[in-house]
This record gives structure tokens, C-alpha cells and sequence, in this order.
């Protein structure tokens, strides 16, 4: 096994664990929800309507959570399906959407917000290798994270750069470090040498804006 297959697969393991974990805690919410109704019902036959209100809210809870466990898989199928074509059409506002709904659990870990937005609302359309933007995306919110602390926002912004769509990684937050400090950890982090070494795989391109804290995958 090459090193670049390990890599892909050491990838597909830390995202297949972030989703059977969401998966378990929709299952988790729905089991305590059912145990609600199923106490109140063993009550007494009258029971439910006296607790006509939680037994809704207890309903809802679970129709809420079985329509967010269909989105997961049906985005996680759609994830899975990202090696079977070295080159596909995407929209990368939309694809960067869809990563930060797959990628969400990591920075709620670190109460860090994480969410993907498009400039201006426009379109942007891309042909590329999906899974390489896939890992470059990964490699760029792993190593945010390991240097922004608790409370800071992640946004992914798809935007026009040099004439080229490009994704723009950009950080905030009250606590968050100096450009100076932010971009000497990502340098340090063990996600940032992936990050290159994927961006170079792509045929991509990687800018950092020492003035802030924001960077930028562009896509040639």
C-alpha cells in the first residue's frame, strides 16, 4: 500500500467515525424520546392526554431527528461516491455546504462554528478530482482547528480569486490569535503539510492573507 492510498483511507476512517457518531446520538435522541411517550403511556390509558404536550414535543423530536438522520446518509452516500470519478462538474458553493454539513461534529467539539456561504450568492461551477477537494477542504478545517480556540467562526466562501474560483477559509473570533500566531500553527500543524501536499495533488494553488486570518484554495 502506497502512501498516498494510506493517506485517502486514514481520510475516509476519520470521516466514516465523525458520521456513525452523529448517527448514534440521532439514535441516542430518538430512544429517549420513545422512552418518554412509552412512560407516559404506561401511566394510564388517559395519560397522553394529560401530557398532550410533551408527548408532542416528544413526536417532534423524533420526526425531527429521523429527517436529519436521511439527510446524513444521503449526504454521506453522496461523500462515498467522491472516488468514482477522477473529474466531475460541481458547484462549489454548494459542495462547500455539503462538506461543512458532513464536517460540523469537529469544530462543535471545539465550540467552534463552522459554516460555508457564497460571495455575493453567485454560482460557481468547477471541474475537478471531488475527492481532492474533498481532503483539501478536510486538511484546511483540520488545521484551523488545531490552532483557534473555543468560540471562534470558520467560514468557507466561495469566491472568485485571481480570475480563478477558489475557496476562501476564513476565521474570526474575539479570542482568536494574531495572523502572526494563527499562520505560524497551521505551519506547525501535521493537517497543513497534508493540506500542500493535496493542493499539489489537485493541480491547485494555496495563498494566505497575512493581514487576517484567511486563506485560500485556489482552483485552476
Amino acid at each position: 500500500m502506497n502512501q498516498e492510498t494510506e493517506k485517502t483511507l486514514a481520510f475516509f476512517g476519520r470521516m466514516t467515525a465523525n458520521l456513525t457518531h452523529e448517527f448514534k446520538n440521532i439514535l441516542a435522541i430518538i430512544q429517549e424520546s420513545a422512552g418518554l411517550m412509552e412512560d407516559i403511556m404506561a401511566i394510564s390509558p388517559l395519560a397522553k392526554d394529560k401530557y398532550q404536550e410533551r408527548f408532542n414535543n416528544s413526536m417532534n423530536t423524533i420526526k425531527n431527528q429521523l429527517q436529519r438522520g436521511m439527510e446524513m446518509a444521503s449526504r454521506f452516500n453522496r461523500f462515498a461516491h467522491a472516488p468514482d470519478h477522477n473529474s466531475a462538474e460541481l458547484e462549489l458553493g454548494e459542495t462547500m455546504v455539503h462538506f461543512c454539513t458532513l464536517t460540523e461534529r469537529f469544530a462543535r467539539l471545539k465550540n467552534i462554528t463552522l459554516q460555508a456561504d457564497s460571495q455575493n450568492g453567485q454560482e460557481i461551477k468547477i471541474t475537478t478530482n471531488p475527492l481532492l477537494l474533498y481532503m483539501v477542504l478536510f486538511y484546511s478545517l483540520d488545521a484551523c482547528l488545531s490552532v483557534l480556540p473555543a468560540q471562534c467562526e470558520i467560514r468557507l466562501i466561495s469566491v472568485k480569486k485571481d480570475e480563478n474560483a477558489a475557496a476562501e477559509i476564513a476565521c474570526t473570533g474575539k479570542q482568536a490569535p494574531s495572523p502572526e500566531q494563527f499562520f505560524t500553527g497551521l505551519r506547525q500543524s501535521n493537517a497543513w503539510g497534508e493540506l500542500e501536499n493535496t493542493v499539489e495533488q489537485l493541480n491547485a494553488e494555496l495563498k494566505c492573507n497575512t493581514d487576517d486570518l484567511r486563506f485560500y484554495l485556489i482552483l485552476k
